[in-house]
């Protein structure tokens, strides 16, 4: 086990990656501690995260300070039924009353990002895709994991960038340089609150599980948050993101494919599934108030994003 102190007053908690043939499911409670499978309130609960460990080679995370922050939180509200926002595209489902969300998850393709139509050289455009936890306008903050998607011209020479990443806003965002990613991979992520399940009244601390199945590695860590920052449980999401890489931190959309989430689902502490399907959608719009990236809840379980 390793504690890193990272920027911001976060601490996060690494496990050794077990050997190749390492079986979680036959080790004794001491051997899965050691490698990081924590204690789980329910056996359902710990099952369903065995279960997402098979099949993909475990590596212990590597992280470096991410140099791409959000200014502030979309203005979320579960009484509409498509809402927009200047930075987020996609689905969103809002805990029921008197409980709260503690697990969400969710597998996607990375898209591929092009530049969109008169940009500019020396700006990074970006296509951000990831799953996480609050991020209403009461929630304050949001645990959140994925992979960003960029392109960038400079001299008539093009750069593409793949980086998985995760953040605890609003107190870090770190890119994790051990995960391999590119175009077209498909990537499984999820995040779960155990103090939140296991009833503290400080849920303090999140688990996130990022896996690459096309590449076959996954990871998995523990994040502790600031003293003052906790997690709401009020709603969860799955969207393709616009970062804040242009002049005077404006939102920089690239062209992407269309990005399908699919097995979404969220999960509350008095054990109620949530699907997108009874959620909102959101749109992202330009400053000119156009729409520019199109969230579409396609079934129960599918979130599609949409470049417009």
């Amino acid at each position: 086990m390793k504690e890193l102190k990272l920027a911001n007053g976060l601490k996060v908690t690494t496990y050794p990656a077990p050997p190749a043939n390492f079986d979680f499911g036959k080790a004794t409670e001491a051997e899965r501690e050691r490698f990081g499978i924590p204690k789980f309130p329910t056996e359902e609960a710990r099952q369903r995260f065995l279960q997402a460990l098979k099949g993909v080679r475990i590596i212990e995370p590597e992280f470096k300070l991410r140099d791409r922050k959000r200014s502030g939180l979309p203005r979320l509200n579960r009484a509409h039924g498509v809402e927009t926002s200047g930075i987020w595209s996609g689905g969103v489902v809002y805990d029921p009353t008197g409980d709260k969300i503690w697990d969400v998850n969710g597998t996607w393709n990375i898209p591929t990002p092009a530049l969109p139509s008169g940009a500019n050289d020396g700006i990074w455009y970006t296509a951000s895709s990831w799953v996480g936890i609050d991020g209403d306008e009461s929630s304050g903050d949001v645990l959140q994991a994925g992979c960003d998607a960029d392109i960038l011209t400079s001299g008539g020479k093009q750069q593409v960038a793949y980086n998985p990443w995760w953040e605890w806003y609003p107190a870090g965002s770190y890119w994790i340089t051990n995960m391999p990613a590119k175009a077209g991979d498909q990537f499984f992520g999820w995040i779960q609150c155990i103090p939140m399940l296991a009833g503290s009244a400080n849920p303090n601390s999140g688990l996130i599980l990022l896996s690459n199945n096309s590449q076959g590695f996954a990871l998995f860590f523990v994040a502790t948050a600031p003293s003052g920052t906790v997690l709401q449980g009020n709603c969860a999401e799955w969207i393709l993101e616009a970062l804040e890489t242009g002049p005077h931190k404006a939102a920089e959309l690239a062209k992407y494919t269309t990005v399908k989430f699919t097995n979404c689902a969220a999960v509350t502490v008095k054990d109620k599934v949530l699907y997108p399907d009874k959620g909102n959608t959101i749109n992202m719009l330009n400053s000119s108030g156009g729409v520019i990236s199109k969230g579409k809840i396609v079934g129960t379980r599918e979130v599609e994003v949409s470049y417009v």
